[in-house]
């Protein structure tokens, strides 16, 4: 696991202004997260949506997850490409299947380094203590 200021590096490394109108999880939903929680756990799978969704839960079946929480999401896609409504609510749902009382603040934009065909989920847990 990470601590706050490896993921805050990491985090400075994947953020730039949007390129698009769309409404679009900021570094700012990160940074509420990062200031406020006890630890943080960031889980970061790229992929095509089946693929993804598995990646996902794995990473999250992992973590073991027993503490009231935040989570903060980025879904990406390629700007030549879309992303079903189906598709983002099979995500959050494999998110709520390990944290069920979880609030989720989500959005989604493009990233043009990722081909065609894939998606990438940027997800920051963040825990308060027990």
């Amino acid at each position: 696991m990470k601590t706050k200021e490896e993921i805050r590096h990491y985090l400075d490394t994947r953020f730039s202004p949007p390129e698009d109108d769309m409404v679009s999880i900021v570094r700012n939903d990160f940074d509420r997260i990062l200031n406020s929680a006890t630890s943080c756990a960031l889980i970061t799978v790229e992929g095509a949506i089946p693929v993804l969704a598995e990646q996902l839960r794995t990473e999250l079946e992992a973590l073991h997850i027993e503490a009231d929480l935040d989570v903060v999401v980025k879904v990406s896609y390629h700007p030549a490409s879309e992303i079903s409504f189906d598709d983002l609510c099979s995500l959050l749902t494999v998110i709520h299947e390990f944290a069920p009382q979880v609030n989720i603040v989500w959005g989604c934009g493009t990233d043009a380094k990722l081909a065609e065909t894939d998606y990438s989920i940027l997800l920051l847990i963040g825990t308060s203590a027990e």
